[in-house]
């Protein structure tokens, strides 16, 4: 009964130890990717353009970030608001991450204003 226990203890461990590791990979993966948002920010201060950043190859996986513009008017008062979209992607080893984050900016300001944010976990 002890050596029946003392196998099903061992095999408890490794499945959690394997669990732990996926969960680790994924959160390395969402950090990537929330860096990859940080510098289509730091893009977008510099230029509106649509634009496709990386791949960058960092800690042993990659990002590629992609800014999207569109343009809409406000129904009553006809102010223009640019909206911009920057969407992130994280890979790591299986795990894959996405965030996309739309900014709008107009209707009397040049400033950047955060109006959406999701955070995407692909399974293993």
């Amino acid at each position: 009964i002890l050596t029946l226990f003392g196998g099903l203890m061992a095999s408890r461990m490794i499945v959690d130890s394997d669990a732990t590791s996926k969960r680790l990979v994924t959160e390395r993966a969402f950090f990537l990717a929330d860096g990859g948002i940080q510098w289509g920010r730091k893009r977008l201060s510099q230029s509106t353009a649509n634009t496709t950043l990386g791949p960058l190859s960092m800690d042993g996986g990659s990002v590629t970030v992609v800014i999207s513009q569109t343009t809409i008017r406000h129904t009553t008062s006809a102010t223009q608001i640019n909206v911009y979209k920057i969407h992130s992607t994280a890979t790591l080893g299986d795990a894959t991450r996405r965030i996309v984050e739309f900014r709008w900016r107009g209707g009397g300001s040049d400033k950047d204003f955060l109006y959406w944010r999701e955070d995407i976990a692909d399974e293993f």
